[in-house]
């Protein structure tokens, strides 16, 4: 679990401190950037599969297509009042 720390202690970080801080930070975000992008390669190769739910030895993976329809609330602000909009 994530420490939080409060205002008070973040405003007593040391300069040392907080460029460590920042240097982590970005160090992680990019960790992050990458394996999001090989999860998503790994999908799109279990997509290019086809429908169905494949097994692994612990977890599963389900490749389904949805189709759905949504409102382009910016689009229907066009062309209906605010009271309409309220419905």
């Amino acid at each position: 679990m994530a420490v939080q720390h409060s205002t008070a202690a973040a405003a007593a970080l040391t300069q040392k401190q907080i460029v460590r801080t920042v240097d982590k930070l970005a160090a992680l975000k990019a960790q992050i950037a990458n394996l999001e992008l090989e999860a998503d390669n790994l999908a799109d190769l279990l997509k290019l599969q086809g429908e169905g739910v494949y097994f692994g030895n612990l977890h599963k993976f389900m490749v389904a297509t949805v189709i759905g329809q949504r409102l382009d609330t910016r689009l229907a602000q066009t062309f209906l009042t605010p009271a309409q909009l309220a419905e």
